[in-house]
C-alpha cells in the first residue's frame, strides 16, 4: 500500500495523529486529528504567518492531497524525477494534463 503513495510522500508527511488546541476564551479545547502535513506549506513562514500551521494539515483522502500537490507541481515534478517515481495524473494541473493527452 505504501508504494501507491510514494509520490505523495515527496510533498506530504506520512499519516500522523496531531493534537490541535482551540482557544475559546479562558478554556481550551483539544482536537485530535489524523492526517498528513504538507511539508512545503508547513515550512513556508509566510504561509504559516498568514494562515496558521493548521492550514498545512490535510485530513482528507490521498486524491484530495494530490489535488493540493497541484499548487506545488514544479517541486513535485522535480522530486518525482529525482526519486524515479511516476507522477500521479491526479497531481498534475488540469491544463497541463490536457496538453499531455
Amino acid at each position: 500500500k505504501k508504494r501507491n503513495t510514494k509520490d505523495l510522500l515527496t510533498i506530504f508527511s506520512d499519516r500522523v495523529t496531531v493534537r490541535f488546541v482551540r482557544k475559546n476564551g479562558p478554556s481550551n479545547k483539544v482536537d485530535v486529528k489524523t492526517g498528513r502535513w504538507c511539508n512545503v506549506c508547513k515550512e513556508d513562514t509566510a504561509f504559516v504567518a498568514k494562515h496558521g500551521k493548521r492550514k498545512a494539515f490535510h485530513l482528507r483522502s490521498n486524491s484530495s492531497c494530490r489535488q493540493h500537490i497541484r499548487s506545488h507541481y514544479e517541486l513535485y515534478k522535480t522530486r518525482c524525477a529525482q526519486q524515479m517515481i511516476t507522477e500521479n495524473p491526479h497531481a498534475i494541473p488540469r491544463d497541463l494534463f490536457k496538453q499531455k493527452e
